[in-house]
C-alpha cells in the first residue's frame, strides 16, 4: 500500500508541473530503454532528492545495494541488525560527523581567507579592530556591553542585539564558551568576526528559545563595546 502511494505522489507532482507550464509549450516524454525505465529513473530523482534533504553524508552507492536487496529479497542485515545500525549512526556516530564537517568547513574558510586563525579549542576567528587591550575580559563576573549578530551556517540570522535594543549588556559567565573565549581575544572598543563549534556554542542541547538545532555551528560578528569589572 505504501509504494503505491509514494508512486500516486510522484505521478501527482510530475501532473502539477506539467499543468503549470504554458498551454502553448510542448513537452516531449524522455523514454530510456522503455517507459518504466524512465518512471523508474523519476522514483531514482525523488528519493535522491528527498535523502538529500535528510542526511547529504549518506553513502550512494549502499543506499542503492539496499534498493536492489530489497528487491530481490536477498538483505544482508536482519532486523534487530539494522535496528542497531541506524541507532548507532543516529545517535552515537553524529558526534564524528559533526566534528569531520565542521573541521572541513573552518579548514576551508582559511584556506580562503588567511586572515582567519584558529585557537587551539576550535574557534576560528579574524579580529577587525583590537580594541584597549587594558580593558578586557579578566573572568566570568565581569559584565560587557556589546553589539553582535548571530548567524548559522546558511547565512540565517538567528538572533542580533537589534532585536534587543541595538546594545545589550552581559553577564559574562551566561554566555557560550565560544563566545567568551572570541571576547577575551579583543579588548574594549574591538570587533572580531568568529566560527563557533558546536562544541563550544550550545553542544548537543541545541537552545530552544533561539531555534538552534543540537549540533550547530554559529558565526559571530560581536562589537565590544565596554567592559565592566566585577
Amino acid at each position: 500500500m505504501k509504494k503505491i502511494v509514494s508512486i500516486v505522489i510522484v505521478v501527482i507532482v510530475a501532473l502539477s508541473m506539467a499543468c503549470n507550464r504554458p498551454k502553448t509549450a510542448t513537452v516531449e516524454v524522455p523514454i530510456m530503454q522503455t517507459s518504466a525505465d524512465s518512471m523508474s529513473y523519476v522514483l531514482g530523482l525523488n528519493i535522491g532528492r528527498n535523502l538529500m534533504g535528510i542526511d547529504s553524508l549518506l553513502n550512494i552507492d549502499a543506499v542503492c545495494e539496499g534498493l536492489r536487496d530489497a528487491y530481490f529479497s536477498e538483505d544482508k542485515l536482519n532486523a534487530e541488525e539494522a535496528r542497531a545500525a541506524y541507532l548507532k549512526y543516529m545517535n552515537y556516530d553524529v558526534y564524528e560527523r559533526v566534528k569531520a564537517f565542521e573541521t572541513q568547513f573552518l579548514e576551508d574558510l582559511r584556506k580562503a581567507d588567511r586572515k582567519f586563525v584558529a585557537t587551539s579549542s576550535g574557534l576560528t576567528y579574524k579580529v577587525h579592530t583590537l580594541g584597549d587591550m587594558k580593558k578586557v575580559i579578566r573572568n566570568n563576573r565581569d559584565t560587557i556591553l556589546v553589539q553582535y549578530r548571530m548567524l548559522n551556517v546558511a547565512g540565517e540570522v538567528v538572533d542580533t542585539t537589534y532585536y534587543h535594543g541595538d546594545t545589550l549588556r552581559l553577564a559574562v559567565g551566561d554566555m557560550t564558551r565560544g563566545v567568551i573565549e572570541a571576547s577575551k581575544l579583543i579588548g574594549e572598543g574591538g570587533h572580531i568576526e568568529a566560527w563557533v563549534p558546536s562544541n563550544l556554542a550550545f553542544s548537543s542541547a541545541g537552545c530552544d528559545s533561539l531555534g538552534v538545532l543540537p549540533n550547530t555551528m554559529l558565526y559571530y560578528e560581536l562589537w565590544l563595546i565596554d567592559v565592566e569589572k566585577r
